[in-house]
């Protein structure tokens, strides 16, 4: 058992939830919320670069170097390979044990280079992507965990009604989390939408565009699509794709990420071998013309539920900590 009372972590991280942006960075709140309800204590570094752009990283040199001066942590968590170089000039990081977590791929996230300076100075690195070109001995591979209990099935003409949809219309969802960002392309989603509306005659298909949507309305609007389109360039582990799992929504995808992890053997979701928009269409509608199916227990059974997941980060810990805990 870990005695999870003698864990201390400072997270060091530029994805959190602002006032302004209240689904920014909402996965890295989940996951700590996640260690707070295990019972490891933690603190939030958070370096808005969001909002206040390079300056926040220069500011938050000299304020990560006064906590990290004072407090006693046992492990520093960064979120992101950026909140990484953060702490390495700090010129602080060799009294603490490190560990940071990747949230796309690492030549999507500062480049080979910095991934192969990071290993060398953080005693773990956190992978949302299982590529075997990324994967040595100091790597983990643990995609982010579902909340059951928040995303879960709802009745899909209830949820119309709840948030005001035309009830007869079937709802395919876009989703971007707090901004249009390039490699989501929302383009290639439009262009699926035109496909399936005017060259495949489906006249009730309607786009269900999310940005920076409140977060209890998530379920809501997830529930009430009848299929979620990924039409990104890249991903790390897209989490709308296990959070439309667990809520038994279907889901297409380009061939991204750690997708084929996700839904490749899920019966009614669907993987395209290109990116190209006429390929995910025509799997869309398939897809929609599918049965219903039970994405949540793919998600028990993968172990991409919130607790399990936690329990392995946990195990990381305890593993960097040299098994003292």
């Amino acid at each position: 058992m870990i005695d999870t009372k003698k864990i201390r972590i400072l997270h060091v991280t530029n994805n959190y939830p602002t006032t302004s942006n209240p689904v920014f960075g909402i996965f890295v709140k989940e996951q700590i919320d996640s260690l707070a309800n295990a019972g490891i204590v933690n603190d939030v570094f958070f370096i808005n670069g969001r909002e206040f752009g390079k300056k926040a990283y220069f500011k938050s040199l000299f304020e990560l170097r006064r906590i990290l001066r004072n407090g006693e942590f046992g492990i520093i968590h960064c979120h992101h390979s950026f909140s990484a170089i953060v702490l390495l000039l700090t010129f602080s990081h060799s009294k603490f044990r490190t560990i940071v977590s990747y949230q796309n791929d690492p030549d999507r996230e500062g480049g080979l280079w910095l991934y192969s300076l990071l290993r060398f100075f953080f005693d773990g690195v956190i992978l949302k992507n299982n590529k075997s070109e990324f994967m040595f001995p100091k790597t983990h591979y643990l995609p982010n965990g579902v909340n059951m209990n928040y995303f879960k099935p709802l009745d899909r003409l209830d949820c119309k009604t709840s948030i005001k949809l035309q009830v007869d219309t079937r709802y395919i969802l876009f989703m971007d989390s707090y901004k249009r960002r390039r490699q989501k392309r929302i383009d290639r989603f439009n262009e699926v939408i035109r496909i399936l509306k005017e060259d495949l005659q489906q006249k009730n298909i309607e786009p269900l565009i999310l940005t920076n949507t409140p977060r209890d309305q998530i379920p809501l609007y997830m529930s009430a699509s009848s299929l979620h389109i990924i039409s990104s360039d890249f991903e790390g582990s897209p989490n709308s794709v296990k959070e439309c799992l667990a809520s038994n929504v279907k889901v297409v995808s380009t061939p991204v990420g750690n997708i084929e992890d996700l839904i490749g053997d899920v019966p009614s979701c669907y993987i395209s071998k290109t990116f190209e928009p006429k390929d995910l269409a025509l799997l869309a509608l398939k897809a929609l013309d599918s049965e219903d199916y039970d994405g949540r227990s793919y998600i028990y059974s993968k172990e991409l539920d919130m607790d399990n997941v936690t329990r392995k980060l946990i195990s990381r810990y305890r593993e960097i900590l040299g098994g003292t805990v």
